[in-house]
């Protein structure tokens, strides 16, 4: 083999790609991925009580996945009106799940960061440490994590774990209508 033949091998073998994963459920084996209309790629990260959590441990249940930042202005504003939306669709059968990516150093959140999250704002829902492979942060054709269009963003996920629509910032009227619509 020729020396160009091999880096091409070579560059072929470190691309990643298109992030479609075999996901299991007690009935099925579904494929997953990232779009509107497919099946929510699943994901485990701890929360504030370092406790698992999987995001197919709520199917069956509307959720809003919230990716944010401990340093967003606009994450901390959507996280002050958490405890409301709770309250307001929890017996509907919605949860609100959030995945904190960095704290305010830019690091992957500890269990300190989010309890202090949770207790600032008076959460009861999931909040986890999540980490930047779940998202894609360019629309470039190869999906391979959430679509992120800044901080934060939100995912509306149905009872069947379908994606249903991405909501880029925050609205609380905005959410609350999207919400409605996936219940």
């Amino acid at each position: 083999m020729n020396l160009f033949t091999i880096l091409t091998m070579l560059a072929l073998a470190c691309t990643a790609p298109k992030m479609k994963q075999e996901t299991a459920t007690p009935e099925e084996v579904t494929e997953c991925g990232w779009q509107e209309g497919e099946y929510a790629c699943d994901f485990t990260f701890f929360d504030h009580k370092d406790n698992k959590v999987s995001l197919s441990d709520h199917k069956g249940k509307t959720i809003l996945l919230d990716l944010s930042t401990v340093w967003c202005y606009w994450c901390n504003i959507a996280a002050m009106d958490e405890p409301k939306l709770a309250k307001e669709y929890s017996r509907r059968g919605y949860i609100w799940i959030t995945v904190l990516i960095q704290n305010k150093n830019g690091d992957r959140p500890s269990c300190t960061d989010l309890e202090s999250w949770v207790k600032k704002y008076d959460i009861t829902s999931p909040v986890l440490s999540g980490d930047e492979s779940i998202l894609d942060f360019e629309d470039d054709g190869n999906d391979v994590g959430y679509r992120l269009g800044g901080w934060p963003t939100f995912v509306v996920i149905d009872k069947n774990m379908i994606i249903k629509k991405y909501v880029y910032g925050w609205n609380y009227d905005m959410i609350a209508a999207e919400i409605e619509a996936a219940l």
